[in-house]
């Protein structure tokens, strides 16, 4: 029995300690989908000071970007350490401004190169290394799926890191949007990393394992409990069913009667149902 109190305690041991635990792990999976023959690959970190669920990457002043651009530069030093094969890696930022502004600040000893999607010749007919298109914006959309479809005919892999393609859909015609989600549904997630602020919850995933939903523990702060697992990335309704279902399971109590909700449970509840009410009123 104690055995299986330890696996319950472990059961959360692949959560990131902090971001910077994150980023490296998330760089560590991209190396081994990469080694596993993924060409499109996407890795998201979406944290909740830097991510907002309906509007993408929060870029509300200059600092919340330039911690964007950090974590991009830590992703892509470790991507090249895990690398064995002296591969270049060239990150992309969104414009030229961004991309003087980096190469400026973090001075001529990088080892990756940095470019910009307005440049020309993103890649060239003899293009051997690895995309990183960082933080991509939904202008960037046209440069982003040539960039990438030529890279892969050329057997180059491309990273998506925190993409925001999918900002801004009001402003977008249905075919185009179509597209995108054509694009983006073929590649493989690395690295998934979503807080649920809203229930105390996290949805995971790290290749190449499934997607996972975790759920803080009742008596336990900061320690999570494997609530679910798929195939498929719970979102939506499917998601709020699954939270719901886990605390549903924690209000009957050991003499089988039903316990008041915390403050925490009740939230969640009012949360889904709100979310089911405002996807309704868009219907």
């Amino acid at each position: 029995d104690d055995d299986d109190d330890d696996d319950d305690d472990e059961s959360d041991k692949e959560l990131p300690n902090d971001l910077f635990d994150a980023v490296n792990t998330a760089a560590s999976s991209t190396s081994r989908a990469i080694s596993a023959g993924q060409l499109g690959i996407i890795v998201e970190l979406l944290i909740p000071e830097l991510w907002d669920p309906i509007s993408g990457n929060v870029m509300a002043n200059p600092g919340d970007q330039l911690k964007q651009w950090e974590i991009s530069r830590q992703f892509a030093q470790k991507l090249l350490e895990e690398r064995s094969d002296e591969c270049e890696v060239t990150v992309v930022f969104p414009d030229a401004g961004c991309a003087a502004l980096l190469k400026n600040r973090w001075g001529d000893n990088l080892k990756f190169k940095i470019a910009s999607a307005n440049d020309r010749m993103l890649v060239p007919d003899d293009y051997e290394g690895i995309l990183l298109f960082a933080a991509a914006d939904p202008i960037s959309l046209d440069v982003v799926v040539k960039s990438t479809k030529k890279a892969n005919e050329l057997q180059n892999p491309v990273i998506l890191l925190n993409p925001r393609l999918a900002s801004g859909d009001a402003g977008i015609g249905l075919t185009v949007r179509r597209w995108r989600d054509q694009f983006l549904g073929v590649m493989c997630v690395a690295y998934s990393l979503r807080p649920l602020p809203w229930c105390n919850g996290t949805v995971f995933k790290k290749f190449p394992g499934p997607w996972k939903l975790y759920i803080e523990k009742e008596n336990v702060p900061g320690r999570f409990e494997l609530v679910h697992e798929s195939n498929s990335r719970p979102a939506g309704d499917e998601l709020d069913d699954l939270v719901s279902e886990a605390y549903r399971g924690r209000d009957v109590g050991e003499d089988g009667e039903m316990r008041e909700k915390s403050a925490v449970e009740k939230l969640a509840g009012f949360a889904a149902s709100m979310a089911r009410f405002a996807k309704s009123l868009s219907n």
